[in-house]
C-alpha cells in the first residue's frame, strides 16, 4: 500500500515538473520570437497579468546583477534539507559543486568587477579607519 503511494505521488512530482518545464519551454520559444503574452497576441487585449513575465525577468536581472548565483541558494538549502533522502556521493558531488562554483564566481568578481557591488579596497577595512581617525586628530 505504501509503496503504491509512494510512486503515485513520484509520478505526480514527475507531472508537475514536466508541466513546468514545458511552461517555460513555451513561453522562452515565444519570448524569443517576440511574442510577450499569447493572449494579447491571440485577442489584441492585455491579459490581468500583462506585464508579469517583464517583471519577473527584470527583477531576476537585477538580482543577476546583485549576484550570478543567487539562484542556488535555495537548491543548496532543499540538498541540505533532503541530505537523508540523496545517495551520499550524489549529495558530495552537488555541494563541492556549489562551493566551486561559489568560489570562481567570487574570485572572478574580485578580479574583473566594474561595480560597487563587490571590491577589493583592503585599504578601507576597519583597523585602517581607527588608524585614520587616531592620525586626524
Amino acid at each position: 500500500m505504501d509503496n503504491k503511494r509512494n510512486n503515485r505521488r513520484k509520478n505526480e512530482r514527475k507531472e508537475l515538473i514536466c508541466a513546468v518545464t514545458a511552461v517555460v519551454v513555451l513561453y522562452t520559444a515565444m519570448e524569443s520570437i517576440g511574442i510577450t503574452c499569447p493572449i494579447k497576441f491571440i485577442t489584441g487585449i492585455s491579459c490581468a497579468g500583462c506585464g508579469m513575465s517583464r517583471a519577473w525577468m527584470a527583477f531576476l536581472a537585477k538580482a543577476f546583477a546583485y549576484h550570478p548565483l543567487f539562484w542556488l541558494v535555495p537548491i543548496a538549502v532543499i540538498v541540505l534539507l533532503c541530505k537523508s533522502k540523496i545517495n551520499i556521493k550524489i549529495y558530495k558531488i552537488i555541494i563541492f559543486t556549489i562551493i566551486i562554483m561559489f568560489a570562481i564566481v567570487y574570485i572572478c568578481r574580485l578580479i574583473w568587477s566594474g561595480d560597487d557591488v563587490v571590491v577589493f579596497e583592503p585599504q578601507n577595512n576597519i583597523l585602517f579607519r581607527i588608524i585614520r581617525i587616531i592620525n586626524s586628530k
